[in-house]
């Protein structure tokens, strides 16, 4: 037996898994999650904690920076 590990696309997932069933192929699905760095879960936290600071428009954020 050989074991091949292939990349599909979300969208064609179903039409392959259905091609494979119907060629009495064994299917293991894996998928990867993703998982944030520091700083994006720090970004996450301070979001949801209030620790934001509000901008009132595109030239406000300009100013901001």
């Amino acid at each position: 037996m050989t074991t091949l590990t292939i990349h599909i696309p979300d969208s064609k997932a179903d039409f392959i898994k259905q091609l494979l069933k119907e060629l009495d192929v064994k299917i293991e699905t894996t998928k990867k999650e993703h998982t944030p760095n520091a700083e994006t879960i720090k970004a996450i936290e301070d979001a949801r904690n209030g620790k934001t600071t509000h901008i009132s428009d595109f030239k406000a954020f300009f100013e901001s920076v």
